[in-house]
């Protein structure tokens, strides 16, 4: 477990030190080392870049901020600190970046659950994801499958949504986090299904009950993975906009049949607002070369991630979007804002 007040610093690998001395005997040399123009137009940065993360280590959350900041400091030539910072659904993590200069030496690793559930569910939300950040470019969407336990008769998701329909109140399904509470609302309120909703502090215990069989249906990510290779439970469908590479025969939500279904579980990098739009741009598309990479997918494939880099205006639009989406399934849900 990770001390927040003594956060791990990633370092930039050797390569990145041989770069920058290449850099400073030679601007061809520069061009070469680098996709982009970060260390040619400024000093920036200055000092090292820390990373803040809404939620404690060794989460998805976390894991994928990590597997970021290795590149970020390979990129920007800078340790890359990574900051646990959890507490209030995201909302310390995020008031601390707010208060951050824009400088371009903070950075956010905002989710859907801090960016998107937080001001939804929150009466007087603490900050504006709209105003009070500067969106950089979109890092992945976190996998979440749709898993049933061995006892139910469904191979598909459509099977299973007919056997609840022919067995009211009989089937209950798990929750652990807001992405599962909010897409099972979707799916429970889009078919009309009369389900139990068992709520958990968090997965790890619902996945127990789900291979026991006492709940029947929860969405879960990829830490379920060894369970599943023992045959514990079925995956019916993946809450992604394409299939994984692990599990290629899973569909999608839309592909079986339920594109109302549309929670986006996504990650994104952020910045303070009122950060200057030439530095987000160059970090946006320096960010976006490295994202895409064969070495780097294959990384974030391993975590369960599916890197999907954007340009800040996309990332804007996916804010936007998301919190719109996360309203409608609160209420949808009955869910009462605190």
């Amino acid at each position: 477990m990770t001390d927040a007040s003594n956060p791990p610093v990633v370092r930039p690998q050797p390569v990145a030190g041989r770069r920058r001395a290449l850099a400073a005997g030679s601007a061809l040399a520069l061009g070469a080392a680098l996709p982009g123009t970060v260390r040619a137009q400024s000093d920036w940065p200055s000092r090292p870049v820390r990373l803040v993360v809404p939620f404690p280590a060794g989460g998805a959350a976390d894991l994928g901020a990590r597997a970021v900041a290795v590149h970020l400091a390979n990129l920007f030539g800078k340790p890359v600190p990574v900051e646990n910072r959890a507490g209030a659904d995201g909302a310390v993590a995020a008031l601390e970046v707010i208060k951050s200069p824009a400088d371009g030496h903070s950075l956010y690793f905002g989710t859907a659950t801090s960016m998107s559930y937080t001001p939804s569910i929150r009466k007087n939300p603490p900050y504006d994801p709209v105003a009070d950040f500067t969106p950089i470019s979109n890092v992945c969407v976190f996998t979440f499958y749709f898993a049933v336990a061995p006892t139910v008769p469904a191979t598909t998701l459509a099977e299973f949504v007919a056997h609840v329909k022919a067995n009211p109140g009989k089937l209950s399904y798990a929750t652990g986090n807001s992405t599962g509470i909010l897409a099972s609302a979707q799916l429970v309120a889009g078919n009309k299904l009369e389900m139990t909703h068992v709520p958990y502090k968090g997965e790890a215990q619902a996945v127990i009950d789900l291979v026991g069989g006492r709940v029947q249906a929860m969405f879960a990510t990829p830490a379920v993975l060894p369970q599943l290779l023992e045959r514990k439970f079925r995956l019916l469908a993946v809450l992604l906009p394409q299939r994984t590479r692990a599990f290629p025969d899973v569909p999608t939500m839309a592909e079986a049949g339920q594109p109302l279904v549309n929670i986006s579980p996504w990650g994104g990098l952020f910045a303070p607002a009122k950060l200057p739009r030439e530095l987000v741009d160059r970090i946006s598309r320096d960010f976006n070369v490295v994202m895409r990479r064969p070495d780097v997918v294959e990384q974030f494939d391993k975590l369960g991630l599916l890197p999907l880099p954007s340009t800040p205006d996309e990332l804007a639009g996916i804010v936007r979007d998301q919190l719109g989406v996360f309203s409608r399934a609160m209420r949808e849900a009955g869910i009462q804002q605190e």
